[in-house]
């Protein structure tokens, strides 16, 4: 096995006394006693399953990097530093750091465990275990390189690592231009089976739920064809990607080896996923038309901020980006609360949907951003907090496009009741008529069943709407319609033919039992009361009447019954016709 040091020279410098050897000796004996009062070795039993922080010694590279040699004789001095962090942080931009853990095997024999740093966007891990002066294994790991060591998904870096019986030091020495966040832990095989298989299930359901969501609105959009989906479809999956990158899942299945990409991709995917969030949202919440001007900030903000990432990636500044990228995420979580504020001002409903769910974007992807780079305490939780906050985000956000959905089908149809009533009556017009004529006229062929046409004209409507004006007229019209509407049973049909004439569609009805209707409805309408107080107006109606027989279609009976209403007004008007009376008379 390599030695840590080589012999020096024994050299005796001029000036020397022989006689003050032993003072010397004595300075050393006591530094190593120092050293180990300093340093208390825990048991290798006794360490934690959580992050090993307090049990590390800290030691950053504040000028030219250090080898393992000189690194060791820092320690020995009592250089490294103690830290009350279960999780070390150091922030972006830091210099390398050195770790230093000590651990006591007291057992006879050699035992076996996994050292585990979870994080997996570290530029260069350079792990060295030492038992003495001898080095009993070292490797060399990180996304820097294609030629590393991978990251684990979802785990980080893990090193299986053979601990002998007595003190055993591991050095670490971490470099990266990202955030450095250091969860280290030292696992057995049964810790290390639990902690693997509580990731899988955690990334199962989180990847599980927003493929999910993804899917439900991919499809929405190519059914309905509206933009929110498919830009909601796009931010989903930009952040499925970005949470892809930052575990570690990207780098071994959608990019492996790719490490200069690797170096920019969680930036990248944290500027687009808020560039794609801010799209959705000025979209979704209709910024254009309800608050211009936000809509321009907006935009301007997204178009300033993809120059920046893109300018720091064309000048290799990987560290740039990153900074960029946390800051940007952190304004845009705040931009979508006070999005959401803008809406509810503006009384749109669908803003507090909206303001909800950017309130647990902006809680989860603050508490992640604080967590790995400062301000927050490090921890499984915290590093997971965006995407859960994510998900709830997409619940509440699914429960707002759900919302949207039944406000565009309310309004597609009032608007489609509008195209198909007159709005004057509430009866069918002459075009609704004829779409639920249909079915009622082939039931009856089919059946050879009983069917008859009402054909209603107002008598002397224009000289009402000369003598009273329009708005009597209009009067006129309504309760009219009303009476018609109110003797039609579910299976009839009335509506506004045009101007002043109606017509009724009668189904299981012959001839003579819609003379009966008729007459009942001239009468009532003949005995109407309207016109200011003291001075009633005269009413009546005139009516036409045919019943299916030889007709080789609807508009051929229809045009029948409006022959008999026109024979009606011949007539002397206030009176039914058709055929039967014709009989009778």
């Amino acid at each position: 096995m390599p030695s840590l040091f080589r012999p020096l020279p024994r050299v005796r410098p001029a000036g020397f006394l022989p006689e003050r050897r032993w003072w010397i000796w004595l300075a050393l004996l006591w530094l190593a006693l120092a050293s180990t009062s300093r340093a208390e070795v825990p048991a290798l039993s006794a360490l934690p399953e959580q992050a090993l922080g307090r049990h590390l010694g800290i030691l950053p590279e504040m000028k030219q990097p250090l080898t393992l040699a000189e690194a060791v004789a820092q320690q020995q001095q009592g250089q490294f530093r103690s830290t009350e962090q279960v999780v070390p942080k150091f922030g972006i931009g830091s210099p390398p750091i050195w770790l230093h853990l000590a651990v006591s095997n007291d057992s006879d024999q050699a035992v076996r465990r996994q050292l585990q740093l979870e994080i997996s966007w570290l530029d260069r891990i350079e792990v060295y275990h030492t038992q003495g002066t001898k080095v009993v294994g070292q490797w060399l790991a990180g996304d820097g390189d294609a030629s590393f060591q991978h990251p684990l998904p979802g785990l980080g870096y893990v090193f299986d690592v053979q601990l002998p019986p007595g003190r055993n030091d591991i050095y670490l020495r971490v470099a990266t231009t990202d955030p450095l966040v250091a969860p280290l832990r030292l696992l057995d095989a049964a810790q290390a089976a639990t902690l693997k298989q509580q990731h899988d299930y955690g990334y199962g359901l989180l990847y599980g739920f927003l493929l999910a969501l993804i899917a439900y609105n991919a499809m929405l959009f190519i059914g309905l064809r509206e933009r929110g989906y498919l830009d909601y479809t796009l931010y989903l999956g930009s952040f499925v990607i970005l949470h892809l990158a930052y575990s570690g899942h990207a780098y071994a299945w959608l990019w492996p080896g790719q490490a200069v990409f690797q170096q920019y991709a969680i930036p990248l995917m944290m500027v687009t996923f808020s560039c794609l969030g801010l799209r959705f949202a000025s979209g979704f919440l209709n910024l254009r038309q309800h608050a211009p001007l936000a809509h321009r900030l907006v935009y301007w903000l997204i178009v300033s901020i993809l120059g920046l990432v893109f300018g720091a990636v064309l000048l290799r500044s990987p560290q740039a980006a990153v900074t960029i990228a946390f800051l940007f995420v952190l304004i845009f979580s705040v931009t979508m609360v006070w999005l959401g504020i803008i809406t509810i001002r503006h009384g749109r409903i669908a803003g507090r949907y909206f303001i909800a769910a950017a309130l647990t974007t902006l809680l989860g992807s603050t508490t992640t951003a604080l967590a790995v780079w400062q301000g927050l305490p490090y921890s499984t939780l915290a590093f997971h907090a965006a995407g859960w906050g994510v998900v709830f985000e997409g619940i509440l956000l699914a429960l707002a496009l759900a919302y949207r959905m039944r406000q565009h089908q309310n309004a597609r149809l009032q608007a489609e009741q509008l195209a198909r009533t007159d709005p004057l009556t509430s009866l069918l017009n002459r075009r609704a008529f004829f779409e639920h004529a249909g079915p009622l006229w082939s039931a009856a062929l089919r059946n050879q069943r009983p069917l008859s046409v009402i054909m209603a004209d107002i008598d002397h409507f224009k000289s009402i709407n000369d003598n009273h004006g329009h708005a009597t007229g209009d009067k006129v019209l309504a309760a009219v319609s009303r009476r018609l509407a109110e003797a039609c049973r579910n299976s009839d049909i009335a509506a506004r033919w045009g101007g002043e004439e109606f017509v009724m569609l009668l189904q299981d009805t012959d001839a003579r039992q819609a003379a009966q209707l008729a007459e009942r409805l001239r009468a009532e309408i003949e005995g109407l009361k309207l016109g200011p107080t003291g001075y009633p107006m005269k009413l009546s109606a005139s009516f036409g009447i045919a019943q299916l027989g030889e007709h080789e279609s609807l508009d051929q009976l229809i045009r029948e019954a409006d022959q008999w209403l026109y024979q009606a007004k011949q007539n002397g008007r206030n009176r039914v016709a058709g055929a039967l009376q014709t009989e009778s008379a």
